[in-house]
């Protein structure tokens, strides 16, 4: 399979099959996904991968603790299934100021790389744009010095569901020449 088709099959996948995810996959995986660009080269981002049962179930619960009204749908209840949880964290003292998106770039190759080796995951936020309390609780559960923040969590396995392709919006209505709105 070409790169170009695996990338756009990947699906975000919230089932997993009960199969364990062997440490080698893991960390080829992982190795990869560090490969993601980061602000000024800093390379802040490291990984906490969670197996154990009482751990994520915990997650679970603060997840859905923190979870918005209008988002109920999307509780986090499947992540307790997944064999692997990875929480995507950033050291602010190597980040540059870009937190975020340093752990978002490696997130993204993160969830890439899982496709690219037959795993499957889904993107979840690890803090709260309001400043409540997952941050704060992720950072106890994991054991988290002060200057490392938790910022996304992957689920991680192989996947048990297969997600319809998505329909994308016309290419031709994403881009812009030059200025918002000018088209060739």
């Amino acid at each position: 399979m070409s790169d170009e088709v695996n990338l756009r099959t990947r699906r975000s996948v919230r089932r997993y099959a009960s199969r364990p995810v062997p440490d080698e996959l893991l960390s080829d995986v992982l190795d990869l996904a560090r490969c993601a660009p980061s602000s000024m080269d800093g390379q802040p981002c490291c990984f906490i991968v969670v197996r154990d049962s009482t751990t994520k179930r915990t997650i679970v619960d603060l997840k859905n603790a923190a979870c918005p009204p209008s988002k109920l749908a999307f509780r986090a209840d499947f992540l307790a299934h997944a064999p692997v949880v990875v929480a995507v964290c950033v050291d602010r003292t190597q980040a540059h100021d870009r937190v975020r998106e340093n752990a978002v770039l490696v997130t993204g190759h993160l969830l890439l790389a899982a496709h690219s080796r037959g795993l499957a995951g889904v993107y979840l936020s690890a803090y709260e744009s309001h400043g409540g309390p997952l941050l704060a609780a992720l950072s106890s559960l994991l054991g988290l010095p002060e200057t490392v923040e938790p910022v996304t969590l992957v689920p991680l396995g192989f996947p048990d569901e297969a997600p319809p392709l998505k329909s994308l919006r016309p290419l031709s209505s994403l881009i812009h020449f030059e200025r918002y709105g000018a088209t060739r």
